[in-house]
């Protein structure tokens, strides 16, 4: 089996740097990443889980089957690779243009998960040999293969691998275990003429390609390109190493962008809220102004209601005063007329016509003058300027501001007292 680069070690369980981290941009909701362990399993199990979550794929968070590397450093299912279009689904890169592949086969996490699916079923009692399918006692480091004690024996006879029964594995950490397992790959001849996989430890630059001594000694083109295959890991994992410090200052550098950008953010949702609560009080203001105008309006035209009702009201007064007097005086003719007798009538004639006489002075005023509506005319004007006011304030607004001067000579006290509570 093909060598993989050995991954970095870290002290404990931490979040992978390579996973998305969830959005700050505000937004609005999103689901938690990732399945919360059962509550069934052990602290130690947990641990497990949370530290290798990272294998996982970053889009559905589910098992990564046939894990796939993307360009962008992104590790996806096959099944959400195949969803995603063009681009990354994490992070919406696009793939490189002219790639043959937008993916690489992510052999480092394919490689863990087997070997981790092995611990589990070490340590769970449950790893079956691979040859006869009995329960396993052994386990070979090189073939990694689990074995009975049976096929353990015959196993060892031909081949006298390196291997440790189960029982003294279950005693090791996920850790121990995963070192013990990665130092024992082996890496084998890239010809595939070979009958049997051919162990090598020379690696061809030119070819760029792991060869046996036999067919490192047939390219004789690349002779000076040969090198010991350790060197070259080392030489990739020092080169990766490096890349990764250099990264460290790039890291910063982005970092304190981010921490820019994330405080600008703030800064613009505060800004928006001032904002808000500075239209909402304004509104405040404008309503309650608007509303104690309607208030001051609609008490002057009950003012002015009263005051012309009341010269209206005086005015019917009298006029229902003459009316019931003339209407008195033709009765009482009328009554004299057919019951009076004469010396009555004598008696009664100069009185009777002097106060007649006075009725027929008497005229009714011009009903035109006594009743006018016009005089509400005023109220509708204060009225109309006052929604002016609200519906054209921008414009008044900057007019105001174009001419100094007009804002000296207010037309309406209703209008000042609306354009301050605005502006």
């Amino acid at each position: 089996m093909q060598q993989e680069p050995a991954p970095a070690r870290s002290p404990g369980p931490q979040q992978d740097p390579a996973r998305p981290h969830a959005p700050t941009m505000p937004p609005p909701d999103t689901p938690s990443e990732g399945r919360q362990p059962s509550p069934g399993h052990s602290p130690a199990e947990q641990s497990t889980e949370e530290e290798f979550r990272f294998l996982r794929c970053q889009k559905c968070q589910a098992e990564a089957k046939c894990p796939k590397l993307l360009p962008c450093l992104h590790t996806l299912c096959s099944g959400c690779l195949e969803a995603s279009g063009m681009q990354c689904p994490i992070c919406q890169a696009p793939w490189p243009p002219g790639a043959d592949t937008p993916a690489l086969d992510n052999v480092f996490f394919e490689s863990l998960q087997r070997r981790l699916s092995v611990y589990r079923q070490i340590v769970d009692a449950q790893a079956v040999c691979t040859r006869c399918k009995e329960s396993a006692d052994f386990w070979c480091f090189e073939c990694e293969q689990l074995l009975c004690a049976k096929c353990f024996e015959a196993h060892q006879w031909f081949l006298k691998h390196e291997a440790r029964p189960l029982a003294e594995l279950r005693n090791q950490s996920v850790r121990e275990f995963l070192d013990g397992t990665r130092k024992t790959n082996n890496i084998f001849c890239s010809n595939p003429n070979h009958r049997t996989p051919a162990l090598t430890s020379i690696y061809c630059r030119g070819c760029s390609k792991p060869l046996c001594c036999s067919c490192a000694l047939l390219d004789s083109g690349h002779s000076e390109l040969k090198c010991d295959i350790s060197a070259e890991i080392q030489q990739r994992q020092e080169e990766l190493d490096a890349m990764t410090q250099a990264l460290q200052e790039q890291d910063g550098a982005f970092g304190a962008a981010h921490a820019q950008m994330h405080a600008a953010v703030g800064q613009l949702g505060r800004a928006r809220a001032d904002t808000e609560e500075q239209i909402r009080a304004r509104v405040r203001q404008v309503v309650a102004h608007v509303q104690a105008q309607e208030r001051e309006l609609l008490e002057a035209v009950e003012a002015r209601y009263q005051r012309d009702y009341e010269e209206l009201a005086s005015r019917l007064d009298r006029l229902d005063a003459v009316l019931q007097r003339i209407r008195t005086g033709s009765a009482l003719v009328q009554r004299m007329k057919c019951y009076a007798s004469d010396q009555e009538v004598l008696d009664m004639h100069g009185f009777l016509r002097q106060a007649l006489c006075r009725l027929r002075q008497e005229e009714p005023q011009s009903l035109q003058a006594a009743v006018r509506t016009d005089g509400f005319d005023e109220f509708k004007v204060r009225l109309q300027d006052l929604i002016s006011c609200i519906t054209q304030g921008t414009d008044a607004a900057v007019s105001k501001k174009a001419r100094p001067e007009a804002a000296s000579t207010p037309k309406d006290p209703i209008d000042v007292d609306l354009r301050s509570a605005l502006w």
